[in-house]
């Protein structure tokens, strides 16, 4: 037994399918990388301009030849995830927000690579998080390295597996070098890869120069990627969730032919963040009852191609002002796992996403270690059904006393109150912000991740200046 929250029936599964693929056929998809297009065609799509559309034959083939099954290997091998989860879903921070809100000011400004060393000493830190998303941009860094100096930052600061993002075919050549730098080569890399990489499409049904030849690139080294569909309900997708699902499963089977044309057998992770749109702003609306739902159907799809998936992104960002308050974060955060995505990404995040709190951070680790309780697998069998202990209490009896009871009530009872902590502190005092700041604060005099070796540390930043010559040197 596991609590699944699914919004599809079979059949409407199917139809979502059978949608998308008239969608890729009949109206294609604009990829405006010349490179691409021409991977595409030499497969059997029909390219006509910028305009390319793909036969059911092709996504069917893709289908077929992705792994169901990825391991994202970590600097520590111990902290290595074999995705599918079986369980409760692998959590990793947000990702790339512009600016910070500082943690002992409160001050927001935009976050820097020390911001970013910061977030990634806390995430090695936290068994709550299972791998690490550069949470924020280092503005400090010229914008056309951000992406490389990032993952540098992270791979020097976090031991587990970094998902980052690369939206140029060059960043994803260094970002190879510096991640096989590493594991010792690009062989090893293939076979255990430290990183894996989001892609984002443009809504709707549209794939960029640069980004797609990074995918095609990183598909190659055996990277996996995460093409993360970012479609709006009323603005870049239909009103309908029927249509904003058919878009956005559409978007993820392209870059699926996309992966699986540059490199058969490439691992490729489903990848949702399709959302309604605020009909008051135009932005994407993290607190709408729809985005769960889509959540719910994009992770439905995942599992119906047997493709791993990153979809359901919680997105709290609201700190908790009292144990009701924090009650209402620990339910939601339960209702976005029930979707049984295998990863899922959004820790830490303020203001959709535009900014990041190392004491967010926090907050939620303790919200998702509560939600574990909503999101726990219950086994059925002679035993845990109980028939000869109901028999022999009977009508009328009770349980307490007898030792099945003493047997299962730690495994099958939850015994935690929301006032009992997982990560804070139970002797601070003060506000849960309060208590959250104490902890970066202890966490980061006390805490670093293990040390890269000396030689491994001197081919990484020779690599970044080789690196720096090569994409700045002709921007």
């Amino acid at each position: 037994m596991r609590a699944i929250l699914n919004f599809l029936s079979e059949d409407e599964v199917e139809r979502i399918h059978e949608a998308s693929l008239r969608i890729l056929k009949e109206t294609g998809v604009k990829i405006q990388s010349e490179k691409v297009r021409r991977l595409l065609a030499e497969n059997g799509a029909e390219v006509n301009d910028t305009i390319v559309k793909i036969p059911n034959s092709l996504i069917e083939e893709a289908i077929k030849r992705a792994p169901e099954g990825i391991t994202l290997g970590a600097r520590d091998p111990n902290c290595d995830l074999k995705i599918p989860s079986n369980d409760f879903p692998f959590l990793a921070t947000s990702g790339f927000s512009p600016f910070v809100d500082d943690f002992e000011t409160g001050e927001r400004r935009k976050s820097t690579s020390s911001d970013l060393k910061d977030f990634a000493i806390v995430g090695d830190y936290l068994d709550t998080l299972d791998y690490f998303w550069p949470i924020v941009i280092p503005d400090d860094i010229p914008p056309a390295l951000q992406e490389l100096h990032s993952l540098a930052i992270a791979l020097r600061n976090n031991r587990k597996h970094i998902q980052c993002s690369c939206v140029t075919e060059k960043t994803a050549q260094w970002q190879i070098r510096l991640a096989s730098a590493i594991v010792g080569g690009e062989e090893e890399l293939r076979k255990r890869p430290i990183i894996s990489t989001i892609h984002c499409p443009v809504a709707p049904l549209t794939f960029e120069k640069d980004s797609s030849e990074a995918m095609v690139t990183l598909a190659r080294a055996g990277i996996p990627t995460a093409p993360m569909t970012m479609v709006l309900a009323t603005t870049t997708a239909p009103a309908t969730m029927a249509g904003t699902l058919a878009v956005a499963n559409a978007e993820e089977l392209a870059s699926l032919v996309i992966v699986e044309c540059a490199n058969l057998g490439a691992p490729m992770i489903y990848t949702s963040e399709a959302a309604p749109a605020n009909m008051k702003t135009g932005e994407i609306n993290y607190k709408a009852p729809e985005y769960p739902l889509l959540c719910a159907g994009a992770a439905q799809m995942a599992r119906f191609y047997k493709l791993p998936s990153l979809v359901a992104d919680v997105s709290l960002e609201e700190v908790a002002s009292d144990l009701p308050s924090f009650e209402r974060n620990v339910l939601r955060v339960a209702m976005g796992l029930m979707n049984c995505t295998d990863l899922s990404a959004w820790l830490g995040s303020r203001d959709l996403a535009l900014s990041a709190s190392l004491d967010q951070v926090i907050l939620d680790c303790e919200a998702c270690e509560h939600a574990r309780a909503y999101l726990r697998r219950f086994e059925i069998n002679d035993d845990t059904l109980a028939f000869d202990i109901i028999h022999k209490v009977g009508p009328g009896g009770h349980f307490l006393d007898k030792k099945h009871t003493i047997e299962h009530f730690r495994r099958e009872i939850w015994s935690r109150e929301l006032s009992d902590t997982f990560i804070l502190d139970p002797a601070t005092k003060g506000s849960f912000l309060e208590r959250a700041r104490a902890k970066v604060k202890e966490i980061l005099s006390t805490h670093t991740a293990p040390p890269i070796k000396e030689d491994v540390h001197k081919e990484m930043e020779q690599i970044l200046r080789d690196a720096e010559k090569d994409i700045v040197g002709d921007s």
